[in-house]
């Protein structure tokens, strides 16, 4: 069996973390994790984007109807109370930082943004039983990003992984004045970057051994 960091969740081989830079961004960050999604090694980047993200906390389940420290969050009248939630999550009524409006929701509480880390059908699904997440404002992109996954194929052209969402998310804070000017959340890209190579050339050298098998006679010295 491989050994794993048990920070960043990648075999040992492949650990990350000497690529994270943690980043104070003004914004703290829930991710709701799909059990499916927790234990990914190859391709999953919540674990990634939490441990880039100081504000962050990753959440595992699927009905998070009933989860006590989500609630705690989103309780207006106890520790919520320092915080404006959003549901990340695309839609007609969705809000985007540049709204006019958006600066007065806020209010002078901290946003508080929840990422949903999932796969788009258990994201639905995750949506669907967790009734504390139905009435939350939703916030999505004014802009369209397209995906950097090079080996994952994503369901739509506009689908981000998660530590994607959150770097061009910040960007979108940071260009609408909501949080510090100086707040750099390269440092997200930069880890992705280096987890998307490392998986490009393990691929490299799969398909390297795979041909050296079936043609053994190219590659004859």
């Amino acid at each position: 069996m491989f050994k794993r960091c048990y920070r960043c969740y990648k075999p040992q081989k492949a650990c990350l973390c000497d690529y994270i830079r943690p980043i104070d961004t003004g914004i703290k960050f829930v991710l709701l994790m799909h059990p499916k999604e927790a234990y990914q090694q190859k391709t999953g980047t919540g674990r990634l984007a939490s441990q880039s993200l100081i504000d962050s906390e990753i959440l595992i389940g699927i009905d998070f109807t009933d989860n006590a420290r989500l609630n705690a969050l989103l309780d207006s009248s106890g520790e919520g109370a320092a915080y404006q939630p959003f549901l990340l999550f695309p839609g007609e009524k969705a809000w985007h930082t540049e709204d006019p409006g958006f600066p007065d929701l806020l209010s002078g509480k901290k946003p508080l943004v929840i990422i949903v880390d999932a796969t788009w059908f258990f994201a639905k699904k995750i949506l669907r039983l967790s009734s504390n997440l139905h009435d939350l404002p939703t916030l999505s992109f004014r802009n369209s990003y397209r995906s950097q996954f090079e080996f994952k194929t994503q369901p739509a052209p506009e689908c981000l992984s998660t530590i994607e969402s959150a770097y061009y998310l910040i960007e979108e804070f940071k260009s609408n004045n909501l949080i510090s000017a100086e707040v750099d959340p390269s440092g997200l890209m930069k880890v992705f970057h280096e987890m998307v190579r490392y998986q490009l050339a393990c691929e490299q050298i799969r398909h390297e051994a795979m041909a050296a098998e079936l043609y053994p006679e190219l590659f004859q010295n």
